[in-house]
């Protein structure tokens, strides 16, 4: 499934109204309530240390996705997923998704963007849990854009996240890779949710989540 065992993965599943014919998220969000784009996606840090230093903090994220103008059984093998990427307005960070896949023989691209503000309470968590989305047609976001939707995520969902979060390495080592990323991903709120982890073995190699 993977040619490295990562240091840290975890799993996500976001759903949103998506359409076709738009490029505004907002508008297409409004559009596509009836035809919502899920993913379920595993997202693995190889090496928390890199990631950490790196400012684009890159980790590879693989998916299953249904869509159903393309299909409910839509695989993502070589997705990209940045944490807290600088962004170009003054405190402001971006959290990126790219998810690639295939359906009926053409390639298309979904990109996503959570855009998150330096500063806390409920704005933070509707940066944090709302995800922006573009479609494109052909291999990334170069391609044209062929639709626009919002993916979201509740409570739930994060604490299925806090739950799904494990490592390869060895105790203690696991644990503590497992709380470095937990609080830098979640900040504040990690805080919060952090004893339902502590309380959870590790799920350990090769126990990795699978999205398909």
């Amino acid at each position: 499934m993977q040619e490295t065992a990562p240091n840290v993965f975890f799993r996500e599943t976001m759903s949103g109204g998506l359409s076709l014919g738009t490029t505004d998220p907002r508008q297409g969000a409004a559009q596509g309530r009836r035809t919502p784009f899920t993913f379920h996606a595993t997202i693995l840090v190889d090496d928390v240390d890199a990631f950490l230093d790196h400012p684009e903090h890159t980790a590879r994220l693989l998916a299953r996705a249904a869509y159903s103008p393309f299909g409910q059984e839509l695989y993502v093998e070589r997705g990209r997923f940045n944490l807290f990427r600088p962004g170009d307005a003054p405190r402001t960070r971006l959290m990126t998704y790219g998810l690639p896949f295939v359906s009926g023989g053409r390639a298309y691209y979904l990109s996503g963007t959570k855009t998150v503000h330096d500063h806390a309470g409920w704005d933070m968590w509707r940066d944090t849990t709302r995800l922006a989305c573009q479609l494109h047609e052909g291999e990334d976001e170069r391609g044209p854009v062929v639709g626009a939707g919002v993916l979201s995520l509740g409570l739930r969902d994060v604490l299925a996240l806090i739950a799904s979060m494990g490592s390869c390495l060895p105790e203690p080592e696991g644990l503590q890779a497992r709380l470095r990323f937990g609080e830098f991903f979640l900040g504040s709120l990690w805080q919060l949710y952090a004893p339902r982890l502590l309380s959870l073995p590790n799920a350990g190699h090769p126990l990795i989540p699978s999205p398909w």
